[in-house]
């Protein structure tokens, strides 16, 4: 009887559920891996390029306020860099180009948050969640991450 059992282990093919289920566990934490790696990869990409849009708008409040003189104010915001503003502060020596073709929006498409009291300014993009503060992929970059 010992023959024909060994005969039938011996002969046995396949897998177990055991063993099936340690291959799928295997497989799933490695897919994990990459996913995050390749999420976390588009988040950083995307921060690079707030960074480097904002140095560009900041790029152009500088020509602007070596025009006038001044930055645009809150309410004048980054349409003064598109086309002369309006109010005060004024800015005789608008131009004669406008300093932007069009007013950026961050990598996520939300129209960057600006303020300003004509002698500084604050850029900020709310990244990928649009709201102020947060952490990770999430969190706020301002102009003052960019110097």
């Amino acid at each position: 009887m010992r023959q024909s059992q060994r005969q039938l282990l011996g002969n046995s093919k396949g897998f177990s559920l055991v063993e099936i289920m340690i291959v799928l566990v295997i497989i799933g934490t490695i897919l994990g891996m990459i996913a995050n790696r390749v999420f976390n990869a588009g988040d950083k990409a995307k921060f690079k390029q707030a960074k480097l849009s904002i140095q560009n708008v900041i790029d152009q409040l500088e020509m602007y306020q070596q025009d006038c003189n001044n930055y645009p104010s809150t309410s004048q915001g980054l349409e003064a860099l598109v086309k002369a503003p309006a109010g005060e502060p004024a800015c005789e020596s608008w131009g004669p180009t406008p300093y932007a073709r069009e007013i950026p929006k961050d990598p996520w498409g939300t129209a960057y948050g600006y303020t300003s009291d004509g002698t500084s300014y604050e850029i900020v993009s709310y990244a990928k969640d649009k709201k102020p503060g947060g952490d990770g992929a999430a969190k706020d970059i301002t102009s003052k991450d960019v110097h």
